[in-house]
């Protein structure tokens, strides 16, 4: 018993030595070594690849599958709204070609009928889709914005910013017209600082505008006799040639200084060879009907004679009006409007050389300026310096000159008193 168990036991220990020293050199594949230096080189060697000669190898294979993938996509495999990126992509384009871009709805629409004349819906008929006839809530709705928007102005006036307002600020009806009455949003502190440092705008469409037509002489002794005595007259230097405004206080003929009518101003064409002259009235709206009957009552009572050849127009929905408040209200203007007639660099505009003022308060009071301009949409956005801007020693004896003599042809068109720009509205 001993023996068999010490025969046993010795067989296990050879068995144990030899899956130790692994299977025989005969049974391993040729060459393979164990912990051998060559084969740590050839698998190294087998998962490195160069990319350049892998890449430049295969040129032609991958070339020849692009053209493939483009020929595929021309050859009409995919409809013209697949084509688009993701982004780009719109709901139920497959069968509105308005939810296309122009340059595909050509392709569109000859898929849409090809895919008509297979179905048996639509076989026959004129329809290139299975949609249904709109609503009659659809059908009676405006075909555009703009007709939509006209017919929501009924009874009221919208200004040219309404849009804009509206989506902002809470809006309401005053003297016949839609005005912003309160902001939506917290804003009094930025709007203040805006008007202190920097520039606040304000559209005063809602002003009233009353054109006078007339013998200059018939339009200053009809408006005489309206303002106080005292009062500058409209005939003086300084307003008659149009270069500024004159600011009037109206009353009722003969009241003074009772039956206040309330403030104006007015503004003269500039001079030209034509005989007849024209005035235009800025009117608050809360008084501008009062004026204007008083007018009116005024040409009435006149006998009959060169006096009575005035005429009297409301042209506040041709003229849109923009009031600018701050200190760089004066470059804000600078920035935003271009000249069409480009000045020499000898000779800048005027409204470039008073960019660098540090306030419109320098300049003289009621002064006007007239300019033919490029749309500014087309060159926006605009930037203005926030920072005090450095003139030169020329600069600055330009700016004091202009300061002190300012141009009495500053109120003309390219100084051509021929050329009436805003005055004539016949075109």
């Amino acid at each position: 018993m001993d023996s068999g168990r010490s025969s046993k036991m010795a067989d296990n220990s050879d068995d144990k030595k030899r899956k130790a020293q692994g299977p025989p050199e005969s049974a391993r594949p040729r060459g393979a070594k164990q912990g051998s230096a060559s084969t740590k080189y050839t698998l190294g060697k087998a998962r490195s690849v160069d990319v350049v000669g892998f890449v430049e190898a295969r040129s032609f294979e991958i070339n020849a599958l692009q053209r493939s993938l483009e020929n595929a996509r021309s050859q009409g495999n995919t409809r013209a709204f697949q084509t688009l990126p993701r982004h780009l992509r719109r709901r139920a384009a497959s069968h509105n070609v308005k939810r296309i871009p122009a340059r595909l709805r050509e392709k569109a629409l000859s898929e849409m009928k090809k895919s008509a004349q297979t179905s048996k819906a639509l076989a026959g008929t004129d329809r290139l889709t299975n949609a249904k006839k709109s609503s009659r809530y659809k059908r009676r709705r405006a075909r555009s914005v703009r007709q939509e928007y006209e017919t929501r102005q009924t009874g009221k006036r919208w200004l040219e910013t309404h849009v804009w307002h509206a989506k902002r600020m809470r809006m309401k009806e005053l003297w016949g017209a839609m005005i912003a009455e309160t902001p939506n949003e917290r804003s009094h502190r930025a709007a203040y600082r805006a008007a202190k440092e920097k520039t606040y705008i304000q559209d005063v469409s809602y002003f009233r505008t009353l054109e006078l037509v007339g013998s200059e002489d018939a339009i200053v002794g009809l408006l005489c006799q309206l303002i106080p005595p005292n009062e500058l007259t409209l005939a003086m230097k300084p307003y008659i040639g149009g270069a500024r405004m004159a600011p009037l206080t109206l009353y009722c003929a003969g009241s003074y200084p009772l039956a206040l009518l309330g403030p104006a101003t007015a503004l003269w064409e500039p001079i030209s060879g034509a005989g007849q002259r024209k005035l235009w009235l800025r009117l608050h709206p809360a008084n501008a009907d009062a004026i204007k009957i008083e007018l009116e009552r005024m040409l009435d009572s006149i006998p009959d004679g060169n006096d009575r050849a005035i005429q009297i127009k409301d042209i506040t929905c041709d003229l849109v009006s923009f009031e600018l408040l701050g200190g760089q209200s004066t470059q804000m203007l600078a920035a935003v409007l271009s000249q069409t007639v480009d000045c020499a660099d000898s000779e800048p505009s005027l409204l470039q050389t008073i960019r660098a003022i540090p306030s419109p308060a320098v300049l003289p009071e009621s002064v006007v300026i007239a300019l033919r301009i490029h749309d500014p949409r087309l060159e926006f956005p605009f930037k203005v310096n926030p920072e005090r801007m450095v003139l030169s020693q020329d600069e600055q004896q330009q700016l004091q000159d202009v300061l002190l003599h300012w141009p009495a042809n500053a109120a003309v068109l390219d100084g051509q008193r021929s050329d009436t720009g805003i005055w004539d509205r016949s075109e």
